[in-house]
């Protein structure tokens, strides 16, 4: 065997003597997340946890309201005194990364997320071929569907768009009056947490439309086949519907996310629902979806990175993001709890968890996505009130769209 040369011992020392410093010395860890309480409470648990597991590492937790985490996260970028670990939104991190600000996940965390995890929460993760921090919680729908309306109809449940707008000309109820008392699905209208925009650019992908071209310098969406799918998206639509017509048992469909289950367990307990696969359409089956992320101060010191990074790998391991999972009501993107039985007999996480595989992230990886989001958003329900057609819907929202990119050029 060939022996080393002194230079490549050296070297080799160093390292050592590095790594042991990092690993051993006392080090304390700012970590914050928005407010949810439940959600907060078994995050403190888990930081506490840590400590015991690290008696070198201090793990300093800190959550605001939702609204103002934006805010306080990129104040305290700005001026250099970000927390350590950061739990932040799909859409911030391609201007979190243009700006150096976050650090690229070390080879650890890499390796745990190719080989571990659901393909999505990589391919959400990265940016320009690296990958920049674990998934902190997926939002992802898929549609629900009211078991005794469908069954009362007739109906198979619907597996394609086409089957869907079929179903929907029986389960639309029209009064004598011509006012509508019952109906086949109410996706969103409204743009409170760009559930309109997801839901639309859901029925986009599955024609085949993307919202921006490839290299994000222009819109894509307006097109014969995307004014087809806008149209598919405002047969599905019912604005003038009374609010909560699903939970009152007077929609045979909507789009929501695993969350919802609690909420109507209880608010309607006696209603029948049931999740199913995401609808195919023409192109393919798809969902779309948004992430969050715990990423890492890229301007922390070696070793607030190093124990930043164990911290949201420990966050993010298989046992404690199955707690997350089962208490909280998180999809996990593990791939080991779908073949755990305490999470995947469940029929309703089995469904939202199999919806992952044809789960796309939603957003482009563009700094100024919430303000295309916001346009978007703003046509969109324009569009479903009647006030603009479909052609002057996607005009106006391309034109704006492509502003917004242009100006952040």
């Amino acid at each position: 065997m060939r022996k080393m040369g002194l230079p490549v011992l050296l070297m080799l020392l160093i390292l050592v003597l590095f790594n042991s410093t990092v690993t051993a010395e006392d080090v304390t860890i700012r970590f914050l997340s928005h407010n949810y309480k439940p959600w907060n409470d078994l995050l403190s648990e888990q930081a506490r946890a840590f400590e015991e597991l690290h008696p070198n590492v201090k793990v300093e937790y800190t959550h605001v309201e939702h609204a103002d985490l934006n805010t306080r996260l990129m104040t305290s970028l700005v001026a250099g005194t970000a927390p350590d670990v950061m739990g932040v939104y799909g859409p911030w991190m391609a201007e979190l990364v243009e700006n150096g600000w976050i650090a690229a996940a070390p080879d650890f965390v890499v390796e745990d997320i190719m080989n571990n995890t659901v393909p999505v929460a990589g391919q959400s993760a990265e940016y320009d071929g690296e990958i920049y921090g674990y998934i902190q919680h997926i939002g992802i729908h898929t549609p629900i569907i009211n078991v005794d309306l469908y069954e009362e109809a007739g109906i198979d449940v619907p597996t394609t768009y086409e089957e869907l707008l079929a179903a929907n000309a029986y389960l639309d109820i029209y009064d004598d009056r011509d006012r509508l008392i019952q109906a086949g699905a109410t996706l969103s209208t409204s743009r409170d947490g760009s559930w309109n925009v997801i839901h639309w650019s859901t029925i986009l992908k599955a024609y085949g439309v993307e919202l921006v071209n490839e290299d994000g310098t222009e819109a894509a969406f307006n097109t014969e086949v995307g004014r087809e799918a806008t149209e598919t998206y405002m047969a599905l639509t019912h604005p003038r519907f009374i609010d909560d017509a699903f939970v009152l048992g007077r929609s045979a469909m909507a789009w929501n996310g695993p969350w919802w289950r609690a909420f109507l367990d209880a608010n309607a307990p006696n209603l029948n629902y049931q999740a199913i696969a995401p609808i195919a359409g023409p192109d393919r089956q798809v969902t779309g979806m948004y992430a969050w992320f715990w990423v890492v101060n890229a301007n922390s010191t070696p070793q607030q990175q190093y124990w930043a990074w164990r911290f949201s790998e420990f966050l993010s391991n298989d046992e404690n993001y199955l707690d997350m999972a089962l208490d909280i009501g998180f999809i996990s993107f593990r791939n080991a709890h779908y073949e755990d039985d305490r999470y995947a007999t469940d029929d309703w996480i089995r469904t939202f968890g199999e919806a992952l595989e044809a789960a796309e992230i939603y957003y482009a990886p563009i700094a100024q996505w919430e303000s295309i989001d916001v346009a978007i958003g703003q046509e969109l329900e324009r569009l479903v009130v009647g006030e603009i057609t479909v052609e002057q819907a996607l005009n106006n929202a391309e034109r704006r769209v492509n502003e917004i990119i242009a100006e952040g050029r």
